[in-house]
This record gives C-alpha cells, structure tokens and sequence, in this order.
C-alpha cells in the first residue's frame, strides 16, 4: 500500500508532453529556467479484506477499510545545461488517516477475527481454546508531516523542439524525430522518529510521522512525439529500495510476536524481520490534446489523458492491516491500474495550471504471507515450537499462527481508487 503521493505531474512547453519536460539552461529562451511547483492531492482508497476459511475453498468478509489522502507534493526544478535538469521533491502529508470497520453483515458476533481462538505462537499444549480478538474493531490511524525528499536528475538527449529549431542553412533536413528524457531520482530517508505502529494500538493517538526509513533509487525515461493536435507519451521506470538500519523492525515490540521472538531476534533472524519494503516498476501510456495555442505567446490549453499501471513486488510494509495489529506485515505482489483525464493550461510563460481526475483499483492479493521458518543450523529440516516452548532457532519469529498460515491469511480484495487533484506552476 503506497503511504505518499507519488510525484505529479509538471507544466509542459510548446513542442514537450509533461513527462518529457526538462527545466533548461543556456538556451536563447531560457538562459536559465527554475521552476517552482505546488500539487494538492485528495484521494480515497476502500478495500475489503477478507480471511480464508479453513474448512472450505472461499474467503469470508472481515473489515472494510478506508484511507484518505490530503497531500502537497512540493517540487523545484533547476536548469544546469540544454535538457540537462537538477530536481528535487518531497511530499507532504496535511491528513492520512486510516478506518476500518466490520465490512458489510459481519459483526462482532460473526467475525473470526473477533472470536478467535488460535494462539500466535501456535495451538500446543493448552494455549488455544480461549476467545483471544486479533483486532479492535473499529479502529482508526492518523499520519501527517513530511515525507522522505527526493533529488534527482534528468537529460533530454533528444529534443522534438530543438530539433525543429535548427537552421536549414547549416543543418540537412530530417525525419521529424520523439522527444527521449532519461531520468535518475533518489530518495534519502529523513532523520527522526521512525513510523511506528503499535501506537495505533491505544485509541485516540495523535497523528504519526511519514517516516519509513528507507533508500529509493528509481531509473526511469519517457518518450513523446507531436502529431498536429495530438501528443502521445509513453513513460517506464523502475524503483529499487532499501531500508536503514534505523527502520522499524518487528522485534522492537517482541510481545507482539510468538513465544521464540526473544531468542530469535537476538539470535538467528537478527536483522531479517524488520521492514522490507516493496521492488516496483511502473508503465504509463497517455496523449495530449492541444484545444488551443499559441508558440509566440508561450500559451496553450490542452486535455490530457492517461493509464498507468504499476507492480508492486511482495514485501514485509505497511499494509492495510499494519495498524489495526501494530506490526507490519508481508503482503504479496500486486498490481495498481489508473487512469487519469486532465485539464492543462499555460496562461504565459511564467505560470502554468493543471487538474485532473483519477480512478482505479488494486488487484486482490494476501496480506499476512510469512513463511514459518528457514534452516538456520544446516540441519536439513525446519524445527517450529509450535507453543510448546521449546528452542526453535529455525522459526521465523514473525510468522503468526493466526493470520500467516493456509486457512487463516488475511487477503486485500480489489480495491477501488479515486482521487482529484490540480497544480500550480511558476516558471522563471
């Protein structure tokens, strides 16, 4: 589950679509560009989680859950060289707040989560039997403040526009050619609190820090080319992270886990069960159409529409059930689609606005997905206490017996997702 706004999306000049747009320098019209710009973003994300039935093949109707999203994403653009930009980003959050509640005729009564009666540790000996809840239902987490910054570069090493600029005399006539920027971004952790989640264990918590302690490279490039009216893109990337040694761990709060938490997150798994956050990779398809514009006047008005789809690889995170159980979880992979249609005006050269709609939806995958264990001591087996307290070096010590095993996991159905938003850009 994506817990920051992504970057959005910046003014364009007369021949570049938005994602090929590169702050420039040393150019006759821009012996140096800075650009400021200010997004607001108001999104909705409803999922229903479900929970595997051990005695059947089907899922039954656990929570219904609820995020939404007020957010700025703040973003300066330096021009160093022709195409050649300097970025930097960050995203901040007005209002993150979570809900869940019981999803549709389930209640108190009826859900498994509420009455159940399995250990965390496993059913050995006499732990299970007695009604022991997983969650507190309803329940509700806040999260506002800033998140991790991002700095980046980007180059056109070819420009639609400057090609069309070259003069005849010196130049032979080509073949019109696509606009091609490459990019390269890297988001820093910040220093401070970490995002931890057994806070939302105690109702009536104020609101969290963003941080998640993590290094995010992403590689990306994009391609456009204009066609009289039309402007279509295409844009792919890639993110690769990696946490800190500063990020929340599981085994900071080990009374949340099973009986071997203590040894093993001292012993064998030290350092194995704290956040893993998510490989993805991202493909984004759009057009623009140009309704009005004028070249000599820098001005221009234009609709935009676009698909993305994004893969979200499996990873120990933030989920949607991380803070009703005050730990994270490891989720599968899945994927995001959403498109979006959008209204793009540039007024003059130094000012540029844009809003747009969103709708989408997430793929169902499972929430609570640990594997139980792994051979630690070259045994050639897998040795799990089960509850019977017994030393157990190989038994991962975040794998839940409640939640993580086949028949009791947590799965996240398709989630349906909307949003608006609309940005302002000053260009200098």
């Amino acid at each position: 589950m994506r817990l920051i706004a992504a970057a959005l999306l910046l003014a364009s000049p007369a021949f570049a679509a938005h994602v090929t747009d590169v702050a420039d320098a040393g150019d006759e019209r821009h012996p140096l560009e800075v650009d400021l710009d200010v997004t607001y973003q108001h999104s909705l994300t409803r999922t229903k989680i479900s929970r595997e039935q051990p005695t059947s093949a089907g899922f039954e109707d656990e929570l219904q859950h609820t995020r939404t999203l007020d957010a700025l994403m703040l973003r300066l653009n330096i021009g160093l060289w022709h195409d050649l930009e300097l970025h930097a980003f960050a995203p901040w959050a007005i209002r993150d707040a979570q809900d869940w509640n019981y999803a549709g005729s389930t209640s108190a009564a009826t859900s498994t989560l509420s009455n159940n009666t399995i250990d965390v540790s496993g059913c050995a000996g006499s732990k299970c039997g007695a009604v022991k809840p997983i969650v507190t239902v309803p329940g509700q987490s806040q999260r506002a403040g800033l998140g991790d910054p991002t700095i980046g570069l980007a180059w056109g090493p070819i420009n639609e526009e400057r090609q069309q600029r070259l003069k005849p005399e010196l130049f032979p006539e080509g073949k019109p050619v696509s606009t091609w920027v490459i990019g390269v971004d890297y988001t820093l952790p910040l220093s401070g609190p970490v995002d931890d989640p057994t806070r939302y264990l105690t109702a009536g918590q104020p609101a969290g820090p963003e941080r998640k302690k993590a290094h995010v490279v992403t590689l990306w490039t994009a391609f456009s080319k204009r066609y009289q009216v039309l402007e279509p893109y295409l844009r792919l990337s890639g993110s690769a992270p990696f946490a800190t040694s500063s990020a929340y761990d599981n085994c900071n709060n080990k009374a949340l886990l099973s009986e071997v938490a203590p040894a093993n997150c001292d012993g064998a798994w030290k350092g194995q069960t704290g956040y893993k956050p998510p490989w993805e990779a991202e493909f984004t398809l759009g057009a623009e159409l140009v309704a009005a514009e004028d070249i000599k006047g820098d001005q221009r008005l234009a609709f935009d529409i676009r698909g993305d789809l994004r893969y979200h690889g499996p990873g120990r995170e933030y989920t949607q059930v991380t803070d009703a159980l005050g730990k994270l979880t490891y989720a599968d992979e899945y994927l995001t689609t959403l498109a979006s249609l959008g209204l793009y005006g540039r007024l003059a050269r130094w000012f540029h606005l844009r809003v747009y709609g969103t709708v989408g939806f997430e793929t169902a995958h499972f929430l609570t997905h640990e594997e139980i264990g792994e051979d630690k001591t070259g045994g050639g087996g897998i040795v799990i206490s089960g509850g019977r307290g017994i030393a157990a070096p190989d038994q991962n010590p975040n794998y839940d017996f409640r939640l993580d095993q086949v028949g009791h996991r947590l799965r996240a159905e398709p989630a349906i997702i909307w949003g608006v938003a609309g940005s302002l850009s000053l260009n200098f």
